[in-house]
């Protein structure tokens, strides 16, 4: 896992210094962060642990857009732990869209696809979403749709969220999060469709920001898990990034 997350992290900073030197010719940011505790719709990816994440976007004038992105994962069967070296260590994700304006409503079409390098590729975890979201002022709301959801099965998989940010006094950000998972194959995946609440407090102090989240579900019963690997119960979250 350590030789991982250095890998994550040194391609996180070589990513970061690239769109660097390319600011002033190309549209292209970089992004790097550390938290401790990488939680993805409700669910640790990282058992509760901490994460090195980074990527970088090209955002085009017209509003087409292309990025990468990565972290570091467990899920208690990676390539470094596990007796079989078959799972998971690592997510990386490619996603690209479309952004336009329908009259107020600043819409966003595209698609994202996870991928699981090193995984044995029986265990099927690389899934592509394709997904249409909406915002207008600090709300926003978006529908992501994976014909075949992550796991061994074939079955669909949907995420509805809905939010909204909002500007507080001495440059604080408060935001508010919820999202319903469903379809047959969140069903499969985790035994039943469930819902996942956040809300964030964030602020940037010399270029650095710093975020503080709490993360629930309402996963209960067989289907909870309060600690450790897949975490589902209430969790925080403290994450330190840069933005190039």
């Amino acid at each position: 896992m350590k030789n991982i997350q250095k890998t994550v992290l040194a391609s996180s900073l070589l990513l970061v210094s690239v769109s660097a030197m390319a600011a002033d010719k190309l549209p292209v940011s970089g992004n790097v962060a550390l938290t401790t505790n990488y939680v993805w719709r409700g669910i640790s990816q990282s058992a509760e642990n901490p994460a090195i994440q980074g990527g970088f976007d090209y955002a085009h004038e017209k509003g087409f857009y292309l990025g990468t992105w990565g972290s570091n994962v467990n899920w208690g069967n990676d390539a470094v732990t596990s007796a079989d070296g078959d799972g998971a260590s690592m997510e990386l994700d490619l996603y690209g869209g479309y952004k336009f304006k329908a009259g107020p409503i600043d819409m966003d079409v595209g698609f994202i696809h996870y991928m699981y390098p090193g995984a044995n590729s029986s265990l099927d975890y690389d899934f592509t979403e394709l997904y249409v979201g909406g915002g207008y002022g600090p709300f926003s709301v978006k529908y992501s749709n994976a014909s075949d959801y992550q796991g061994p099965t074939s079955k669909s998989g949907t995420y509805l969220e809905a939010g909204v940010s909002l500007e507080l006094p001495e440059g604080f950000g408060l935001a508010l999060h919820v999202g319903k998972s469903g379809g047959d194959g969140v069903q499969a995946a985790f035994g039943k469709k469930y819902t996942d609440y956040k809300i964030s407090l964030s602020k940037e102090i010399g270029g650095i920001g710093f975020g503080l989240a709490y993360t629930d579900t309402n996963l209960s019963g067989a289907s909870q898990i309060k600690k450790g690997v897949f975490a589902n119960d209430g969790q925080f979250m403290l994450t330190v990034s840069k933005s190039l």
